[in-house]
């Protein structure tokens, strides 16, 4: 039995003593309250223990409830394997959004293959499956880049199905649109197989009935998404390489546009850009971005730009 196993058993075993005991001390019966209260702390010792050795690393029990489900004995076969396939996209796009250009700096390996989660085992209290990263095994002194990209995903769903509408419009003007696709993907295949949800971490248990996936939906298709490629040639006038930011001129326009630069862009390069000097005013370059707009259920409008390629152009001719 996997740590997130035994720690959904303990917590299950610590609800039903603390319900035995109040029980017995309100029936007052002396004897059978301390042998609950004696089981109890035993119970809570050993789930304090299982928290407190979290290896840092990506693991997540997902459940799954409702039509697909049947107790806890089986689950759609169909509607499990997209669920988990939709699940790995968002944790890949959290994953390949945060890094700070490791992907192009080491070739051409893809961040599906660097993000990719294997199904360890199967979940119980409703019907889902333990799923971790690779090397999970190896405990980590710092919580591990998937790990994160899991920690994310989980928040984002809170986002999404919370009930307060304002800070709904608030969250989503800070999701790349990749990410948001994905969501999309997610949520939508949750909803049309009346399917509810719970995301257990090693520190966190999250929970996302049926209502709080028709919210998500809900918003979800009230949210356009775009993302249009774009080439521009122009000045790079503002450039953090720790920050992964820049601000960018293009030929013929007065506005200055200031965005990120994916991981397809190298840390080693964005530096070498920089150098020792800082940026030479009036660098210029071929810049590949991508222009993400979200139109939210309010009517209003969000836009990010996101540079995918980078590289030296002509000096304009005077």
């Amino acid at each position: 039995m996997s740590d997130l196993q035994r720690m959904a058993e303990l917590e299950r075993q610590l609800s039903e003593l603390e319900a035995l005991e109040e029980e017995a001390e309100s029936d007052g019966d002396v004897v059978g309250r301390l042998s609950f209260k004696t089981r109890l702390d035993i119970v809570a010792t050993e789930l304090a223990a299982l928290r407190a050795r979290d290896a840092r690393v990506a693991e997540v029990a997902i459940l799954f409830d409702g039509a697909p489900v049947e107790g806890s004995r089986t689950i759609d076969a169909t509607f499990a394997a997209q669920a988990l396939t939709y699940f790995q996209a968002v944790v890949t796009r959290l994953f390949a959004s945060n890094l700070k250009g490791e992907l192009a700096a080491r070739g051409k390996i893809k961040g599906a293959d660097l993000a990719a989660l294997n199904i360890r085992g199967i979940a119980t209290g409703s019907f889902g499956f333990i799923l971790e990263e690779k090397d999970a095994r190896q405990a980590s002194a710092v919580k591990t880049p998937i790990r994160e990209s899991l920690e994310e995903a989980a928040a984002l769903f809170e986002e999404f199905t919370q009930e307060n509408e304002d800070e709904f419009l608030i969250d989503v003007d800070d999701i790349n649109p990749r990410v948001f696709r994905a969501l999309a993907q997610f949520f939508r295949h949750l909803e049309k197989n009346e399917a509810a949800l719970k995301a257990n971490l090693p520190d966190r248990q999250y929970s996302f009935d049926r209502a709080g996936i028709e919210r998500a939906y809900r918003r979800i298709s009230e949210t356009n998404v775009k993302i249009e490629p774009v080439i521009w040639v122009g000045t790079l006038v503002g450039l953090s390489p720790i920050k992964r930011t820049f601000d960018f001129k293009r030929d013929g326009a007065q506005e200055i546009v200031s965005g990120k630069f994916s991981h397809q862009v190298s840390q080693d390069y964005l530096e070498r850009i920089e150098g020792d000097q800082g940026i030479t005013l009036g660098a210029r370059f071929t810049a590949k971005i991508e222009i993400g707009t979200i139109r939210k259920p309010d009517g209003s409008i969000s836009v990010s730009y996101t540079v995918t390629d980078l590289v030296d152009a002509p000096s304009a001719e005077v």
